[in-house]
């Protein structure tokens, strides 16, 4: 639900504020170094990843609309299944959320950088955009990196649960098939970083309390 890659390295409880933010920088540079290393090596433009202004107010617009319905499976249905208050991903959004605005405002910025910006980089960018150029047959390789992008995002966010799993699986066929269907990273990147911000604000609303209220 908080799924950004490094998130499974942290220790348990709340760790410092910056050292949030710290990683989501760390992930979003580790991105970026990759992705531009791979097209400039492949003499490749931004536009090869999805890197493109083209439509962007149309694509945002597709990307939040996938937010609302979410909640509604997974807030309805998926976490309760997997322990509500009790759920990994649940408690630890709460426990952040108990050490003050600052771990709660560091909690979203990993969600929007680490999350939004970072793995869309990684597992719609480079490895649904870039990487299938490298090869004779385009399409097949596209829908090819298509299956693994989802199944290497939910592998690597760790699912603690069947309903952990399903929501991670339902997450990555989002945000994949958002990228099949406008070929640009606009649409993923909104929707993957409204997702974790609607998800932090939804858990902190529904199993906990504000801080400082």
């Amino acid at each position: 639900m908080v799924p950004p890659l490094a998130l499974g390295l942290l220790v348990r409880g709340s760790p410092p504020p910056m050292a949030l933010v710290a990683v989501a920088l760390v992930e979003l540079a580790s991105a970026a170094v990759l992705v531009f290393w791979w097209l400039r090596r492949r003499s490749l433009s931004s536009a090869d990843v999805g890197l493109t202004s083209r439509h962007w107010v149309r694509d945002a617009l597709l990307g939040a609309a996938t937010v609302p319905p979410r909640l509604l499976v997974e807030f309805g249905v998926l976490i309760p299944l997997a322990g509500g208050a009790q759920n990994p991903g649940v408690e630890e959004v709460l426990t952040n959320a108990s050490a003050g605005v600052a771990a709660l405002t560091a909690t979203l910025v990993l969600g929007v950088v680490g999350g939004g910006l970072a793995e869309e980089l990684y597992f719609r960018g480079l490895l649904m955009g870039a990487l299938p150029k490298s090869f004779v047959h385009r399409r097949a390789a596209l829908y090819g990196a298509a299956v693994v992008s989802v199944l290497l995002f939910a592998a690597l966010h760790l699912p603690a649960s069947a309903p952990d799993a399903a929501a991670i699986v339902l997450a990555g066929l989002v945000y994949t098939g958002l990228f099949l269907l406008t070929r640009r990273l606009t649409t993923t990147m909104v929707a993957h970083a409204l997702w974790n911000t609607a998800a932090v604000i939804t858990v902190v609303s529904v199993y906990g309390a504000w801080p400082g209220l």
